[in-house]
């Protein structure tokens, strides 16, 4: 993982400092807070969280994300995860971008100790009107796995894929559809979000969400395959 880092530290003052730090290229950014409980037969507890923030001056859009999810049933821990990720963008035409990403997770329960990826390649904004936007982008990169059963680490070259669809469905409600991929010779990680933000009030709004996450090699008495839903507000800022 420090190799990322050290990587990711070596693009990034390239993008700050090509971007002079003008009013116009503040950050913004969205965050998210879901909690349910249950108590009687069955006493349950879950949180999820999520902060994303972005900046875009001229060429350049730096992107920076963290994602939680903790639950637990009758006092046992059923969910423990965590995701950061890093992005940034050069659009050297209208509507096309070279792209660097790092992604980092840790899910206690997907057979892994972490899954982190360092990758590289080119995207194209296909759609974008009043009603709808779609981005798609490929590349290749390197990812480092750690096997939780076994504390066995590899490290393979990637694949990876990314599309994003929006519909703006009125000024109040926007359905949205994101799809990642990692393909290497030890495992093809997918992960799919389908999603409904309704417009409550200002900055804050609510939001729905199934998550489908899945694994293609997983250890033994490990299931691939992990569905969320998870209902939050969402501050924009």
């Amino acid at each position: 993982m420090n190799k990322y880092i050290i990587l990711l530290a070596l693009i990034l003052p390239g993008v700050v400092s090509a971007e002079n730090e003008s009013k116009s290229s503040e950050w913004k950014g969205e965050g998210e807070l879901g909690f349910t409980q249950t108590s009687g037969n069955t006493d349950s507890e879950s949180l999820n969280a999520k902060l994303g923030i972005e900046k875009t001056h001229n060429k350049w859009t730096n992107k920076a994300g963290l994602e939680i999810l903790k639950s637990s049933t009758d006092g046992v821990e059923s969910a423990n995860r965590s995701v950061l990720t890093a992005r940034t963008e050069y659009k050297f035409a209208e509507k096309t971008y070279i792209f660097a990403a790092l992604r980092y997770e840790d899910d206690e329960f997907s057979g892994y100790d972490y899954q982190s990826s360092l990758s590289f390649g080119l995207g194209k904004q296909f759609i974008k009107n009043d009603n709808h936007e779609f981005d798609a982008s490929a590349g290749i990169g390197y990812r480092q796995l750690k096997v939780s059963a076994t504390s066995q680490t590899s490290n393979e070259a990637i694949v990876t894929g990314r599309l994003n669809y929006q519909y703006n469905i009125s000024k109040a409600s926007v359905f949205s559809e994101k799809i990642l991929f990692e393909a290497g010779d030890s495992n093809t990680y997918t992960e799919s979000e389908t999603s409904l933000k309704t417009q409550l009030n200002g900055n804050l709004a609510s939001k729905i969400a199934y998550t489908v996450k899945h694994n293609s090699d997983v250890p033994v008495g490990t299931e691939k395959k992990d569905t969320v839903t998870t209902i939050a507000l969402v501050y924009s800022f």
